[in-house]
């Protein structure tokens, strides 16, 4: 699965949770904002996902630096990585992940369009 099937699918399945936020999708990432209604209308970064993660093994920890940093710019917003099932490395990311207490979560996508979440982020 390619990463603009896998944005398309986890776009539909946050509008399904989230139907009230804006969701809005970039070329490597999906970003949810909810809408604060204060004296003026504004928004707040929800949920942050990145969809593009390439094959080698750098791409992942590039990809775990990306999470890191949008996290902690945003305010400590969940933050997650989402791969396609199967994908390689996807095992060892897990591992990291649930060894660690990182705000970051694993998001994993079937071909059939299912979503799991496979790890959860450890925000403050």
């Amino acid at each position: 699965m390619i990463s603009s099937s896998i944005s398309e699918v986890l776009s539909k399945w946050l509008s399904s949770i989230f139907p009230t936020s804006i969701i809005r999708s970039e070329e490597d990432r999906i970003e949810v904002y909810d809408i604060e209604d204060s004296y003026s209308i504004g928004y707040r970064l929800a949920y942050c996902i990145i969809t593009k993660i390439g094959d080698q093994l750098s791409d992942y920890y590039s990809g775990l630096g990306r999470c890191l940093a949008y996290c902690i710019e945003s305010g400590f917003a969940p933050t997650y990585i989402a791969v396609p099932e199967g994908h390689p490395y996807t095992d060892k990311l897990r591992r990291i992940l649930d060894a660690i207490n990182l705000p970051i979560g694993l998001i994993i996508v079937s071909s059939s369009g299912e979503v799991n979440i496979a790890v959860k982020p450890h925000v403050p």
